[in-house]
């Protein structure tokens, strides 16, 4: 365990004392995004009943088999990390041992055994008290969760808007501030995936789809289906004056888009995973680099310079 200015970052001997053999409390919850289910079991029944309203579409009671099971218990603490200053971002602490993986943030510490498909959260006091700290707590868990169980399906979370439109997706990526939001809005007509987080899949014939994942940003509803759509580009947001589309190959493709893989680009040990997930995707779905002067107008860059998925020469990326 490390304390450090009044910050508490428990390590696996903190979750082996903590963690219930059996949870407390009856209340399960299924979730399938993309392709992979998460069961979180030892919930309240209100926090339940909150969950199956926030997350819709991707809850499920048709008993399918868990790709990782969560086991939700109670830290007895009143914070894990404390807020350091008035303009710090949402922190989590991510470690790992051998292939068990612990992290925490405020008001939340959970660890995975992605060995055994098996783990825990624990929360602290403000969670259990006060229903938005527990909301974010448990949904920042689960990004974090699903940032790697895709991974090891060949697929990844982007950080980016997805927007569909004639029935394919387009993921606009970039930094805070690049634009993710501005597209979204810009483009009424599509059919909204997320503004903030969209996941990436490999389907079983080895091509890539895009698809909404529970976790929304400010201006994606509710998500309404949990279909995949075949990916017709990759878009790296840049403002700019005018409207330009840039393609990337090789190597700079796929560092374009590892920078904004959350969660998954600091262990070193799965580094290998990374970037092989993305460079297959970068052998068969165009990137650009999208120059844009914040109009609707950068789609008719889009429709006029970008070649679809059919189209883009696999051998200018990166072969599989």
């Amino acid at each position: 365990m490390v304390s450090r200015n009044d910050e508490f970052v428990p390590d696996l001997s903190f979750y082996r004392a903590k963690s219930p053999a059996l949870p407390a409390n009856p209340g399960i919850l299924t979730l399938t995004v993309g392709d992979v289910t998460v069961r979180l079991t030892g919930l309240r029944g209100s926090n339940v009943a909150t969950l199956r309203k926030r997350y819709g579409i991707f809850c499920h009671d048709d008993g399918r088999a868990a790709d990782l099971e969560i086991r939700v218990g109670e830290a007895g603490r009143d914070q894990f990390l404390r807020v350091q200053g008035t303009t710090e971002y949402y922190r989590i602490d991510t470690r790992w041992e051998a292939e068990t993986m612990t992290a925490c943030s405020y008001e939340w510490a959970g660890w995975i055994d992605f060995s055994r498909r098996e783990g825990g959260l624990l929360l602290a006091d403000i969670a259990l008290e006060t229903p938005r700290a527990f909301d974010r707590g448990l949904e920042n868990f689960l990004r974090v969760a699903y940032s790697h169980l895709i991974i090891q399906r060949g697929g990844f979370l982007l950080h980016s808007a997805g927007l569909v439109r004639n029935g394919k997706a387009h993921l606009f990526f970039g930094p805070s501030g690049s634009g993710k939001t501005t597209v979204t809005s810009l483009t009424p007509e599509a059919h909204i995936l997320s503004d903030d987080l969209t996941m990436v899949v490999r389907d079983g014939s080895g091509e890539y789809r895009a698809c909404s994942v529970p976790f929304r940003g400010l201006f994606a509803p509710e998500a309404t289906s949990d279909a995949t759509w075949p990916i017709a580009g990759f878009y790296r947001l840049i403002q700019a004056s005018t409207d330009r589309l840039e393609p990337v190959f090789g190597a700079r493709a796929v560092g374009e888009l590892v920078g904004s893989l959350p969660f998954v680009t600091d262990r070193p040990e799965i580094a290998n995973e990374v970037i092989d997930a993305v460079a297959f995707a970068a052998a068969k779905v165009p990137i650009f680099r999208l120059h844009f002067k914040k109009d609707r107008t950068f789609w008719q860059a889009i429709d006029a310079g970008g070649p679809g998925v059919d189209g883009f020469s696999a051998h200018k990326g990166i072969n599989p």
